[in-house]
């Protein structure tokens, strides 16, 4: 139980960093009228967290700029989702895998 936290962390390190980039976009611009949701509000930290994720396994661990780039793709979290469902769809489409035709 006491390797557990640490592993626990470890694992979930970029998500949380991507998590602390949603919460700053959530409350960025202030507003005079903001209305908190909670709905809103979890789901942001949610598709953060695996845009934080999925964007720290795929960036070298010796980028001295790694932690800053996880946040900023957590504060832009939406329309990175929006670009990688495009991208990723027409890879898909057009991928022929070795030996088919």
């Amino acid at each position: 139980m006491g390797e557990l936290i640490p592993l626990a962390l470890a694992w979930s390190q970029f998500g949380l960093l991507g998590m602390l980039g949603g919460l700053v976009s959530y409350f960025y611009p202030p507003s005079t009228e903001m209305r908190f949701s909670w709905k809103l509000f979890v789901s942001k930290l949610v598709i953060s967290f695996f845009v934080g994720k999925v964007a720290g396994e795929f960036i070298a661990a010796d980028n001295q700029f790694k932690s800053g780039y996880i946040m900023l793709l957590g504060f832009f979290a939406y329309p990175v989702l929006g670009v990688l469902e495009i991208k990723v769809k027409a890879w898909v489409e057009n991928f022929n895998p070795p030996g088919t035709r």
